[in-house]
């Protein structure tokens, strides 16, 4: 098991207005020059070097799948923007990366640690209860999705459930912890949503109105409102129709594209948003910080299709990628949904590019077993990164953004 060391956390990488310093490690801040207003406000891309030519390929793309909306933003200036930005959707697992920043917070306040473990902070589920040995992973274990729990989530189906239900049966005929905390990745929706009810606990407010008082209204967000987080819980139709079981509620996000543009600035900007430090920035340089989950040894061999893991970050890298045909020369890290929600932040290109499908209706059971029966529009992940590199090829350092061809 590797860990990817940024040596921007040790030197305390800054920036606002000024690039990253180098630091022989990628860039983990971006250049921001500018910041929107209480609205966003169109640019000129081609004045800032950008390709009139290849923006409309990319645009032509998006308007070829069933893309929704696409915001493109460099050095805070709006470069591009397609599609229904305004409507809020719901953004699936997105939610995670966005329940990062009140983590930190809390953190920064010192209303939480890190390295508490479940048991420090009366953490527990039922049906059945978790063991000693589960209640030994520790917050940062829950945001690296490494606790080794297998117990059941809610708001999860299909790949993911099937292989935690096989890892704990694994362990039962063994009749011991064969995958402790802290050993084995997984993808974890029991991780997510418990980090949810530490969160609320800490703060003592629900995700909603925590997020809008501390996130949203500091950096001017457009359309989000504390009612578009929902929830789920075990007696909801949805969940008992999966058999999904759980103390832990499931929180999920309905967000706007321009707002979720807003988010992916104030991380680049390293949590600073108008002279206000939002997110303390050693808490966003320690996010972006990821395990490997494809290249390890043991456990780890499995093969999840992530890049590396931070603290409810993915971060795509050369040798460890999400979206394998985005060969970027730098790291750059990633909030993604089911079906096609990408919020994705470039710090090497100062540029931020967020995709959203339309997936509405957010957790009622109506909408969900509409979705579930019906479908609901996706775009995939190599017609993502066929977008994203489009997008990039307009870029004015589009010659330094990729990886050379292999000879």
């Amino acid at each position: 098991m590797r860990v990817f060391v940024l040596a921007a956390v040790l030197a305390g990488t800054g920036c606002a207005t000024s690039p990253a310093p180098a630091t022989g490690e990628w860039p983990a801040c971006g250049r921001v020059e500018t910041l929107p207003g209480a609205q966003w406000t169109e640019s000129d891309p081609v004045a800032a070097g950008w390709s009139a030519a290849q923006l409309e390929d990319a645009q032509a793309l998006f308007r070829s799948q069933p893309s929704a909306a696409v915001m493109v933003v460099h050095r805070g200036r709006l470069v591009a923007s397609w599609g229904s930005v305004a409507e809020r959707y719901t953004a699936q697992s997105v939610r995670k990366g966005l329940l990062s920043s009140l983590v930190g917070q809390l953190v920064g306040k010192k209303k939480l640690r890190i390295d508490a473990t479940l048991a420090e902070m009366a953490i527990d589920d039922s049906s059945p209860p978790l063991t000693a040995g589960e209640r030994q992973a520790t917050l940062r274990d829950l945001l690296m999705s490494r606790s080794g729990i297998f117990h059941s989530a809610l708001y999860e189906v299909g790949g993911w459930t099937r292989e935690r239900k096989a890892l704990a049966k694994q362990e039962a005929e063994a009749g011991t912890d064969l995958y402790p905390p802290g050993a084995f990745w997984i993808y974890n929706n029991w991780d997510f949503n418990a980090v949810g009810t530490i969160v609320e606990r800490a703060a003592g407010e629900e995700i909603g109105p925590l997020f809008l008082r501390r996130i949203a209204a500091p950096t001017q967000m457009e359309d989000f409102r504390a009612s578009d987080v929902e929830y789920t819980t075990s007696d909801h139709p949805a969940e008992q129709r999966f058999g999904n079981v759980s103390d832990h509620r499931a929180y999920v996000f309905n967000i706007s594209t321009r707002d979720l543009a807003r988010y992916g600035l104030l991380y680049m900007n390293c949590g600073r948003w108008a002279g206000r430090q939002v997110i303390p920035e050693s808490w966003v340089l320690a996010s972006i910080t990821g395990r490997d989950t494809r290249e390890g040894r043991g456990p780890d061999q499995l093969r999840t299709g992530f890049g590396d893991y931070g603290y409810l970050w993915q971060i795509d890298r050369p040798g460890a990628r999400n979206f394998d045909t985005l060969t970027t020369r730098e790291p750059y890290y990633i909030a993604t949904g089911n079906r096609g929600h990408v919020l994705a932040v470039f710090p090497h290109l100062d540029l931020v590019i967020v995709h959203q499908v339309a997936t509405v209706g957010g957790v009622g059971a109506e909408a969900q077993m509409k979705r579930a029966v019906q479908g609901s529009p996706e775009v995939t992940d190599q017609q993502i990164a066929a977008l994203f590199r489009a997008i990039i090829e307009a870029h004015p350092e589009a010659s330094r953004a990729f990886e050379p061809a292999a000879p």
